[in-house]
């Protein structure tokens, strides 16, 4: 961390793309035309406690209830902690937690003492931790007290990072602040950052095909764009709408849905700490969830052991199902809406994009077998992956995106150049463009394993899997699944020696589990005498892709 203020923001700026690299965004609704000068905490809570919905409850937890006021308090208290730990306007801070309100908590604290909010999944590793921490330079790490021990294996390495944060929930030891001391301790009263709109307020990192993160930045104005407009036009939320699922909050479509959609509307977000079916529908019971947001894997969970459950739940509360993280079937729409009686909005959105942008209207006629239309304040259209001209409708190509939420890196200039063209977003699907005007999905155009909504990079799979004795050559490729969408698959060329296969293939899994987060794991190892490659040696993915899926 810097201490010259005006030093942080020349530092950053080095980190941001240039004017020629960013892609262009535009601002076609009047509701995305936001003064320069505004904070997105201020709009989420400060606001409606000040139009006099205060006790509006915000955040559903188990048996509590955290109304506006209470929430703001809260918010207020953390970011004047962490002003007097000397976080600044532009420092960057990790928040770890599962779906809980101090998730919540901390990020609108981050951002609304004009910090940049790095929520981080759960389930990384502390090499993994690392690398992210390192490259954005964090000031501070702020995680739940079941989390910690990855952070604390990585603070050895942690270049920036001056002060580490910890909620006590269950127990664990620890020499680092007391989230709950820091709380209790600081001013009730906190004015937001006098922060614009272009400012960052929130970076997830994602990962490619090569296997390194990258991070997604995203401003003031970009997180309240993605609320209004598809959350205002394809969902239409009321303040009685609770909006509930288990999205991680560190996914971009969890922020969403779980933060951004019920606070800037004046609802509330049901929190459920790693939600299986079952907790699922016991939270839509005891807090009235209308909006249900997951994916097709989390729906099919649902039906699946739950056959009965619209009998055994109250389910009463629900008008609309929300699926995205991998495509949504027209046979999992239809037999969800059969049994629940709402409609499932498949979409397609990002990590970089920040949320979803082609997706049907809840009031729309929906076509399940397409993804829908482009969500209002978005453009999309087809082009040619070598050219880059236009394509006609009912052409499959490159997907091409522009809005106002566009594809940008931090410090990636490298990747930066790959994800815009001609001042569009290229976020990496395969789509066609029907003659009705609705996008239907075809494929990934990279490597990247979508397994229940997780984006797993192939290659980084791969090189942990090359660190055992007993593997010469591996290549990792997604395999299809009916639960999941794909699983991770690792064709494996042994090294001499008599390890016995079954043995082999636990000993590889358990060596990817404990390296990377648990779910980058191969559910399947396949051992084969070769590799295809190409007559440069490169080895064909593609070839061993289409095997499975044939």
């Amino acid at each position: 961390m810097i201490d010259d203020p005006y030093m942080q923001e020349a530092v950053t700026e080095e980190y941001l793309p240039s004017d020629s690299e960013a892609p262009d965004t535009i601002h076609t609704l009047p509701e995305q035309h936001y003064p320069k000068r505004i904070n997105v905490v201020d709009e989420l809570v400060d606001r409606h406690v000040r139009e006099g919905r205060g006790d509006n409850v915000a955040i559903y937890f188990e048996d509590r209830e955290i109304t506006y006021s209470e929430l703001q308090e809260q918010v207020n208290r953390l970011g004047n902690a962490l002003k007097d730990l000397g976080v600044e306007p532009g420092d960057r801070v990790v928040a770890r937690f599962p779906n809980r309100p101090e998730a919540i908590v901390s990020c609108l604290a981050i951002q609304k003492i004009g910090g940049v909010a790095l929520p981080s999944m759960k389930l990384l590793r502390a090499k993994e931790l690392e690398y992210i921490i390192n490259n954005a330079e964090a000031a501070a790490v702020i995680v739940y007290d079941g989390l910690l021990e990855e952070v604390d294996n990585a603070l050895p390495n942690l270049d920036t990072v001056e002060n580490v944060i910890v909620a006590g929930r269950n127990g664990v030891d620890h020499d680092h602040h007391s989230y709950d001391d820091l709380v209790d301790a600081a001013d009730p009263e906190l004015e937001a950052h006098d922060t614009e709109r272009d400012d960052l307020a929130l970076m997830l990192y994602t990962s490619g095909t090569t296997g390194r993160p990258k991070g997604a930045i995203h401003t003031h104005q970009n997180i309240l764009a993605t609320a209004d407009g598809y959350a205002r036009y394809c969902l239409e939320p009321t303040e009685d709408d609770v909006f509930g699922g288990n999205p991680p909050l560190p996914f971009a479509y969890g922020y969403g849905d779980l933060v951004t959609f019920p606070l800037r509307f004046g609802a509330s977000v049901s929190l459920v700490e790693d939600a299986s079916p079952g907790d699922l529908l016991d939270a839509v019971e005891a807090h009235g969830i209308t909006i249900l947001a997951s994916i097709p894997t989390g729906f099919n969970q649902i039906l699946e052991q739950y056959p009965d459950g619209p009998e055994e739940y109250d389910v009463s509360s629900l008008r609309l199902g929300l699926s995205a993280g991998e495509p949504l079937t027209p046979t999992t729409y239809e037999n969800f809406k059969s049994a629940y009686g709402i409609d499932l909005l498949d979409g397609i959105g990002t990590t970089e994009m920040l949320h979803i942008f082609i997706s049907h209207r809840h009031d729309g006629e929906i076509d399940p077998s397409a993804t829908g239309f482009p969500v209002p304040g978005y453009e999309c259209k087809i082009i040619d992956p070598d050219t880059g001209e236009d394509l006609e409708r009912g052409e499959s190509g490159l997907l091409a995106v522009r809005g106002p939420t566009g594809m940008e890196y931090w410090n990636r200039p490298d990747k930066q150049e790959e994800v815009t063209q001609d001042g569009w977003s290229i976020p990496g699907d395969i789509f066609v463009q029907r003659e009705d005007g609705r996008f239907e999905y075809k494929s990934r155009s990279d490597d990247l394993i979508i397994s229940s909504g997780y984006n797993i990079p192939g290659p980084e799979v791969e090189a942990v899997i090359e660190e055992h004795d007993s593997v010469s050559e591996v290549a990792v490729v997604g395999s299809p699944d009916e639960q999941r969408g794909e699983i991770v698959k690792a064709f494996v060329v042994r090294a001499e020696d008599e390890t016995d296969e079954d043995e082999l293939i636990g000993e590889i899994q358990n060596h990817v589990k404990n390296t990377l987060a648990p779910y980058k794991y191969p559910r399947s190892v396949e051992f084969c005498e070769s590799l295809p490659r190409t007559d440069t040696g490169k080895i064909r993915r593609t070839e061993l892709r289409e095997q499975e899926h044939a």
